[in-house]
């Protein structure tokens, strides 16, 4: 049912998400902006060593596709965050370039504004490339039909580094609809990633993004619907990062019963 809507809803989003991705959002401003310092979803993936799978019935065809869907995941991580690095030596021997053309400040401006722009290109260019890739590994992951496999800790491991990476891509290109979806696929995987605090926290945002969407789109019915789910998992959230004794989870609990 989730996916259903989501498709439905999909066509009028491009119409109407660029006007709401850059307003600040109330669940913005009451939870906290990253990740904790040791969680799974901070700045450096994870990278997963080789997998053996012993005493499986398919073992060598789940463990070379095991091992193609995690080379094409390395691929994607060391490939963007190559390119971050190019762009951040451009940025920087950018900053030291002296136009002396440019005698008004509106010059300067105009310039600097030219040169970011060509560095999100070549960013936005990068995350399509690694999205790729991830894209190619999960689909290696898919065609895995073991059960045993499927539930291993190496199997899930891959299969959740491989959507935060998605997750992150598309949550940078603002595409609320995708990284909703790929967070509920992610906290459904384990009980071990549902009791991650994170996902709820990014769910909650891109729950209150699709919601505005579809309150300027004149849809009271799946505006509420966003809007619970956006308290589901603030609620959610603030129980598995502040715990449930806690003085912040009980301030975000009134605002919730308050509808925020």
């Amino acid at each position: 049912m989730f996916l259903n809507k989501i498709t439905l809803f999909l066509i009028l989003l491009l119409f109407l998400t660029g006007s709401v991705q850059s307003d600040s959002t109330k669940v913005e401003q009451i939870l906290p902006t990253s990740p904790d310092k040791n969680s799974p979803w901070g700045a450096d993936p994870e990278r997963f060593k080789e997998i053996q799978i012993l005493d499986l019935i398919d073992e060598s065809t789940s463990q070379k596709r095991w091992k193609e869907a995690n080379r094409e995941y390395s691929i994607a991580i060391e490939s963007f965050e190559n390119a971050i690095k190019v762009v951040d030596k451009k940025r920087e021997d950018a900053a030291k370039v002296v136009y002396y053309e440019d005698r008004y400040e509106w010059q300067k401006k105009s310039r600097n504004d030219a040169r970011e722009k060509e560095f999100q290109r070549q960013i936005y260019e990068a995350r399509n490339q690694a999205n790729s890739k991830l894209i190619r590994a999960m689909a290696l992951l898919d065609k895995i039909e073991n059960p045993k496999v499927k539930s291993s800790d190496p199997y899930l491991d891959l299969k959740a580094g491989l959507f935060r990476e998605y997750i992150k891509h598309q949550d940078a290109f603002k595409n609320y609809f995708q990284t909703a979806d790929f967070l509920e696929r992610y906290i459904a995987l384990s009980e071990k990633h549902e009791k991650e605090a994170e996902p709820h926290r990014l769910l909650a945002l891109s729950y209150e993004k699709l919601e505005a969407t579809a309150t300027k789109a004149k849809n009271p019915l799946m505006a509420e619907e966003w809007k619970e789910n956006k308290k589901k998992h603030l609620l959610r959230f603030a129980e598995l990062h502040y715990g449930k004794e806690s003085k912040e989870y009980l301030a975000i609990e009134e605002k919730v019963a308050k509808d925020i």
